[in-house]
């Protein structure tokens, strides 16, 4: 395989050695640290694995498809599939023939927690003694409060809870409202992150709990994503990691 990593910070770096440790080629990496070579430069590649800033995704999937490159791994959050940069993003796509798979995190636990934690949320949802909450951690210098990953599980979460019609990331001062689901993001250090997703009750709580303890699992999860690319070269649009997962795991 033979990558163009675009986003050169420590999700670039972990996975440029994760691809070095397999004997495979990195051809570039392109960013605001490293600066941007050109497509001439770069050459042909297989796979473009873009960790970076939404507000940098189209330019670096241009850069991607001038090379030739047809399948992307896209961990970038702050967009949607629905709004600007997610419509612009998959209309490239369509044009080019090209494919992506698409997570907000790479990491394997973290698809099980969500459905874990859904799970759960199905069997308290009817009992409005147990308030539900989602707590996240991660480094200082992350982008995004909350993170794609708590969004993706509150998303998933709110169907099934009665009492709550959306949730919201905690900002307000004063007593919370009832009706909605805090999501509450901490920001310190260099946490690699950890979500929580809790019901507490009266008498008692439950908690449903993943910690990365490095960017290992995730580099992990966007290599395998290549891999599922590379072997099948045909086709268009995007595709999300879960559904990679299950492939795998069905």
């Amino acid at each position: 395989m033979r990558a163009l990593i675009t986003g050169s910070g420590n999700m670039g770096r972990v996975i440029a050695s994760g691809l070095e440790s397999r004997a495979d080629e990195v051809a570039a990496m392109a960013g605001r640290e490293t600066g941007y070579p050109s497509a001439a430069e770069i050459g042909a590649v297989d796979v473009t694995f873009e960790f970076s800033h939404h507000s940098t995704l189209l330019e670096h999937l241009d850069l991607g498809l001038a090379t030739g490159c047809r399948a992307f791994v896209v961990g970038t959050t702050g967009w949607t599939a629905g709004d600007e940069i997610g419509q612009a993003f998959g209309a490239r796509l369509a044009e080019h023939d090209a494919r992506a798979v698409v997570a907000p995190t790479f990491s394997l636990a973290a698809v099980l927690f969500g459905d874990i934690s859904e799970y759960a949320a199905r069997l308290f949802g009817g009992f409005s003694d147990y308030d539900p909450y989602l707590f996240e951690q991660h480094r200082a210098a992350k982008a995004d409060r909350p993170s794609g990953t708590a969004l993706a599980v509150a998303n998933r979460l709110v169907p099934h809870l009665k009492a709550k019609r959306e949730a919201r990331l905690a900002l307000d001062a004063g007593a919370p409202d009832p009706e909605v689901l805090e999501i509450v993001a901490l920001r310190a250090g260099s946490h690699p992150g950890m979500h929580t997703v809790g019901f507490d009750g009266p008498g008692e709580s439950l908690q449903v709990k993943v910690e990365a303890r490095d960017r290992s699992a995730y580099v992990a999860g966007a290599i395998l994503s290549a891999d599922y690319l590379m072997e099948q070269p045909a086709g268009t649009g995007i595709t999300a990691f879960t559904d990679v997962v299950r492939e795998r795991t069905a």
